[in-house]
């Protein structure tokens, strides 16, 4: 598999745990020690991993709301074991935009660093 392929892969098991719910899958995707940084409605966020999971765990995930899945990849920049992914998703009637920092971690492609906004 293409480097390319492994992050698009680890991408995609992130958003179907957003849109499932699946906070295991989210967790695995992630490295431990990530923060998780943005805007919400106008409020920064500065947070941990494990803090962020469990705000997820307290809501309905889209799926059982009955939202589309709509979550792409808008880009990938990738340089040996390091790369930056723009994503675009929707979640809870809100588009989400992000910046997922990503590093090859013992051979398997991990989120260390998430920056979003949300329209």
């Amino acid at each position: 598999m293409s480097e390319l392929a492994a992050i698009e892969s680890q991408i995609n098991a992130y958003f179907k745990g957003l849109h499932e719910g699946n906070i295991d899958l989210i967790q695995k995707v992630f490295l431990p020690t990530a923060e998780i940084f943005g805007y919400y409605e106008g409020d920064k966020v500065t947070i941990k991993l494990h803090e962020y999971l469990n705000i997820l765990k307290h809501m309905s995930p889209p799926i059982m709301l009955d939202e589309d899945y709509d979550m792409r990849i808008d880009g990938i920049d990738q340089i040996g074991q390091i790369a930056c992914v723009r994503t675009r998703y929707l979640f809870q009637a809100l588009r989400y935009t992000e910046y997922l920092a990503m590093m090859k971690i013992d051979d398997e492609w991990r989120i260390v660093n998430k920056t979003f906004h949300h329209d």
